[in-house]
């Protein structure tokens, strides 16, 4: 997030703090990988939201959007069920889907005002 913040604020230094950013996501892609889970987790929306403002603030928006794309659509079918109770708090699970489906539309809808070819 640091990066993605020198990136939105300091416009000499955007594209070589928008390559960290990029760089980092990736990392933390690859430990989600490691762990996989088969259950709603949130590191895929994150990234994937993170993924959006890279979009917003690069000139390789289609790359970047794609990529939010894939993640939200990947974290959605993970979302199972009304609700998930851990530490003894339940939570609702209908605004999380809604909130990620929010997030994807306005992805696709970037990706095509960008004049990127087909998702």
């Amino acid at each position: 997030m640091v990066y993605i913040s020198k990136a939105y604020h300091n416009e000499s230094t955007r594209y070589e703090s928008l390559d960290n950013a990029a760089s980092h996501l990736e990392k933390a892609l690859r430990i989600y990988a490691g762990k996989k889970p088969e259950e709603a987790d949130i590191m895929l929306f994150n990234v994937g939201g993170a993924y959006e403002i890279l979009g917003d603030l690069s000139k390789d928006k289609c790359r970047f959007f794609a990529k939010a794309r894939a993640l939200f659509n990947e974290e959605l079918p993970l979302i199972k069920g009304d609700s998930y109770t851990a530490y003894g708090h339940t939570t609702p699970l209908e605004p999380v889907r809604a909130e990620v489906r929010k997030h994807l539309a306005a992805v696709e809808q970037k990706y095509a005002q960008a004049g990127c070819s087909t998702l």
